[in-house]
């Protein structure tokens, strides 16, 4: 039964103790929470709103100042009374009659309606309440006590802090992410990339003697074209300056290990190639012997950089001029291969693509279909991924065109794109809201939405890198984390699960870094070691070299055939042994069965 609360003021009760009985806990308990936090104000009552509590004679019930009086429970024992079923009758119905029957639509229809108006009467509640708060605290009736600012505090929408557990961090991030170097720097770096090496690490043990070659050098680049390179491990390799009369804009590194290349780019259109070899260091005989015939304190020859860096310059090309002959501005580049060939793809500001091969040659030029600059260009193996305003596509280098991709249900701006590293056909995306999405285009033609990360698990703008088994969502700066970036691993085993499938049992947050702004990032992956990550500072002054210590897990597959490994092996040792003794004639030793004969 519903009693009066044990408040000497009225708060406007009338409208809760008219609901159906069978709604009141279901849909109300919100709204009258809402009446018992303003009820907590003694002097609050008066302002909110004017009504009569309910009648004790049709609850049932009597307010707590009047409980012991004999009016109150004359009333109450003839409501129940009244509602008390008749003898031989049936609840609900008169005497004898049957019990009314309906079809199930008719009982759904009249449910619907129940509720329809049990959602209007909530809704005329609410906005009753929301009224009388707005005048009592305008006209100074209601005083500023905890309850009244509850009700009239701005908080967070309920639909973003829904699901909330999805989006936590599993694991602390010094768990999986080691910090190995911080390198300062004295004059700004612009942007940072890293140039894969042919990997000579094995299972095996290096031979004595033989230093480890590292697997790929990071190269920052600087505005006035002057160009680092760095070890894995933050020590500097080379420094060389690329040549170019205008500032650089673009950097590009070939992708294959069988040539180390990087490409250079000025906004005039101006692309010069730069080869790099890496080789052991090794000492002359004449160092070797001047070590031996020196008396003073000798250092050891592995005190240093084992690595000999050296960079030459190879050719220079220029992006043709436009229409009217004014030079083109380029503003992305990027290296590919297809079937062994390899091209430099450069994207100018009229949505343009312009292809060239190795040797510098002119070999093809093409429209996106966007008249927009290209924002971006992404490659993986032979896959090329452009965007231009927020629309995205592929580069076929087979044919020499643009295909631009339109996913069905998605109707985002895309910020980054990029191929999934384990499986060409995904491609990873983030859109302006911060989601990201996970499509699945086959043929580089077809594309349908495989996956969708839970909201608010990074915010725009958001950046990605795919390593084995997982993806890794960047926010150079995020409002949300007070001005700083915001570094995420995000777990790849629930893209193409169902929801009730239990790979999907894991969370999809694995580790989350919170740490000062960056201006750029460059991700590598590396066989039988950490994969590495590198983090530029907003100001262009420090990078920080970290090693990403997650493996995964990939799970056995069956053997059908195990349980018939047996008896496949009897029946073949039968039947060879069976095809010798018929092919000696009755005897496997071909002299034993002439003595005996």
């Amino acid at each position: 039964t519903l009693q009066a609360p044990p408040f000497p003021h009225s708060c406007a009760l009338r409208p809760l103790a008219t609901m159906p009985w069978r709604s009141r806990g279901l849909f109300v308990a919100p709204s009258a929470l809402l009446l018992l936090l303003v009820c907590l104000a003694p002097d609050a009552s008066e302002a909110i709103a004017s009504g009569e509590a309910a009648d004790p004679a049709q609850e049932g019930s009597c307010p707590a100042g009047l409980a012991g009086s004999a009016a109150c429970l004359a009333a109450a024992e003839d409501a129940s009374a009244a509602k008390r079923p008749r003898d031989g009758a049936v609840p609900g119905g008169e005497v004898g009659a049957s019990i009314p029957r309906a079809t199930i639509i008719a009982q759904e229809l009249e449910e619907l309606r129940g509720l329809s108006q049990l959602y209007r009467e909530r809704i005329s509640l609410l906005e009753e309440l929301q009224a009388t708060l707005a005048d009592g605290v305008a006209s100074g009736a209601l005083p500023g006590r905890l309850p009244v600012r509850l009700l009239q505090e701005p908080l967070p929408q309920l639909s973003d802090l829904a699901g909330v557990e999805e989006i936590q961090a599993a694991a602390a991030v010094s768990d999986y992410l080691v910090s190995k170097a911080v390198v300062r720097q004295e004059e700004e770096i612009a942007a940072i990339a890293f140039l894969p090496l042919r990997n000579t690490r094995t299972a095996s043990a290096a031979p004595s003697g033989q230093v480890a070659m590292p697997t790929t050098l990071l190269v920052a680049s600087q505005l006035d074209g002057t160009l680092r390179l760095f070890t894995p491990s933050g020590e500097l390799a080379t420094t060389f300056v690329a040549g170019h009369d205008t500032p650089l804009a673009h950097v590009a590194v070939s992708p294959l290990h069988d040539e180390y290349v990087i490409a250079t780019s000025d906004v005039g259109g101006i692309i010069r190639v730069h080869k790099v070899s890496v080789k052991q260091r090794r000492i002359s005989k004449e160092d070797r012997q001047a070590r031996k015939s020196s008396v003073v304190d000798k250092l050891s020859q592995h005190l240093g950089s084992q690595v000999n860096v050296t960079v030459q310059f190879n050719r220079r090309f220029r992006v043709p001029n436009g229409t009217e002959g004014v030079p083109i501005n380029v503003t992305a580049i990027a290296m590919a291969s297809q079937q062994g060939t390899k091209y430099f793809v450069v994207g100018d500001v009229d949505g343009n693509l312009t292809i060239f091969t190795r040797n510098g040659t002119l070999h093809a030029r093409f429209s996106s279909g966007i008249p927009h600059p290209i924002e971006s260009l992404s490659v993986h193996l032979g896959s090329v991924v452009f965007i231009s305003r927020g629309s995205w596509g592929f580069v076929d280098l087979e044919k020499m065109e643009a295909r631009r991709v339109v996913c069905t249900r998605f109707e985002g701006t895309v910020l980054t794109a990029m191929v999934d590293s384990q499986q060409q056909a995904r491609v990873l995306v983030s859109d302006d809201a911060g989601d990201i999405w996970v499509f699945n285009t086959q043929n580089k033609r077809q594309c349908k939405i495989e996956h969708r990360f839970p909201r608010n698990t990074a915010r725009a703008p958001v950046d990605l890198a795919s390593i084995r088994g997982f993806a890794l969502a960047l926010t150079p700066r995020s409002s949300a984390a007070g001005g700083r970036s915001v570094l995420s691993a995000l777990n790849m085993s629930h893209v193409g699960k169902k929801r009730d499938d239990l790979a999907r049992a894991v969370p999809t947050v694995v580790w989350r870094r919170h740490g000062p702004p960056v201006r750029d990032w460059a991700v590598h992956k590396r066989y039988l070691q950490g994969d590495l990550v590198v983090l530029l500072s907003e100001d262009g002054l420090e990078i920080e070299f970290f090693e990403v210590l997650m493996q995964v897990y990939i799970q056995p597959q069956d053997d059908n055939f195990g349980n018939f490994k047996l008896p496949v092996f009897a029946v073949a040792i039968v039947l060879v042994l069976g095809y010798q003794y018929v092919k000696g004639k009755g005897a496997f030793d071909p002299e034993l069965s002439e003595g005996m004969s």
